[in-house]
């Protein structure tokens, strides 16, 4: 056989399994499990034991405090952790071998939307990974994953909204996961893409939080009210140790969404008038892994528009959790279904006094310079 023909078959192979995928995805996905073994009888076999860890007490507590009784965020993080890691490595194994790959032909990239919203079989592979960990430690919860669903606002819009609905116990959680934010920037062979996986209650209040880099093997986690970690290593939210960074001294991340030219414009217009307004612009299109930066102070704000629940999921809680503060264009803060985001490092909701107003100014100055620069109600 000639190579053509190899790569032609491979092509359609691929392609079926894409679509096979897909359609078993949409049914199982948002489907229910009904929760006869699994978590329920793990955590009546630990507190039977004589063992059992004082963090589970810690973690319920907290977990009360936000609504969500009954379940262990320290073992959902860890679930989420083991995932990430799992899918980074496939993430980094196909890296490696890139050269090799056909995808740097793009011979096994599939279009979605558009010639620039691809995906690939290291997308699917990583989604089904993900899935998979969780489902086996949580088959009563829900999941939500970026390949399962058609490309476009209103799909997206619509799959966030069935999932949360199907969630009919309040003790479980909807799984809602981007296995390689940044496809495009990972078949390029740029290493600005991670998995992003973030769990919601059925008030869609974000409990757990991970961002994982494979190339750069940077781990950032949250969970409620327990913090942010950056490689287990808990990043200082403190408001008594605040720095204020005034905006002419920021670096800006500014989102190039292309999903509409409604968006694109928007940020192009953006890109114009904060240039001369701050100290420097980056633009490095994967929203989770930016959002990360944001939390670590190594970015100090990112703007964008039309984000998806799975862009954006996990980094509204690293941020908050970080003393970060995520808003809508209208400035209330932001929630999985916010869609246009302003996002900064520093947060004013529980900081007091001049440091409150010097957040505040921040905020609304970079609010003032979106509308000035018609960026705001663009649809």
């Amino acid at each position: 056989m000639s190579n053509a023909s190899h790569l032609l078959l491979r092509k359609r192979r691929n392609k079926k399994l894409f679509v096979s995928f897909t359609i078993l995805c949409t049914a199982r996905f948002v489907s229910s499990f009904d929760a006869v073994n699994g978590w329920n009888q793990q955590r009546v076999s630990a507190k039977s034991s004589p063992d059992f860890d004082e963090s589970l007490r810690v973690s319920e507590d907290a977990a009360r405090v936000s609504g969500k009784a009954h379940r262990n965020l320290d073992e959902t993080l860890r679930v989420a952790e083991d995932a990430a890691r799992k899918a980074g490595k496939i993430m980094y194994e196909n890296q490696l071998n890139r050269l090799e790959m056909e995808t740097k032909t793009g011979g096994d990239v599939e279009f979605k939307s558009s010639f620039r919203d691809i995906v690939t079989p290291s997308d699917i592979a990583c989604q089904e990974k993900i899935y998979e960990v969780i489902q086996k430690s949580f088959p009563q919860d829900k999941f939500l994953g970026e390949e399962s669903v058609p490309s476009g606002t209103d799909a997206s819009v619509d799959a966030l909204q069935v999932a949360l609905d199907s969630m009919e116990s309040e003790d479980s959680l909807l799984w809602i996961v981007d296995p390689i934010d940044g496809t495009t920037n990972f078949q390029a062979g740029l290493p600005v893409y991670c998995a992003s996986i973030g769990a919601v209650n059925r008030q869609g209040e974000v409990l757990t939080a991970v961002i994982y880099n494979p190339m750069l093997d940077e781990i950032v986690t949250a969970t409620k009210g327990g913090g942010c970690r950056v490689n287990g290593r808990k990043l200082n939210n403190d408001s008594k140790d605040i720095q204020l960074i005034p905006l002419q001294n920021s670096i800006v991340n500014i989102g190039f969404p292309v999903s509409k030219p409604e968006t694109l414009a928007a940020s192009s217009r953006a890109i114009s008038a904060f240039s001369t307004k701050v100290r420097g612009l980056r633009m490095f299109a994967c929203a989770s892994q930016v959002m990360a930066w944001v939390a670590q102070k190594k970015l100090n704000a990112y703007i964008s528009w039309d984000l998806n629940s799975w862009d954006i999921c996990a980094g509204l809680l690293v941020v908050n959790e970080a003393g970060g503060f995520v808003s809508d264009f209208q400035g209330n803060r932001a929630t999985v279904k916010t869609r246009e985001m302003v996002i900064l490092c520093q947060g004013a909701h529980e900081i007091s006094g001049d440091e409150k107003e010097g957040c505040i100014s921040m905020h609304r100055e970079v609010l003032d310079i979106l509308k000035d620069a018609n960026c705001l109600n663009i649809y």
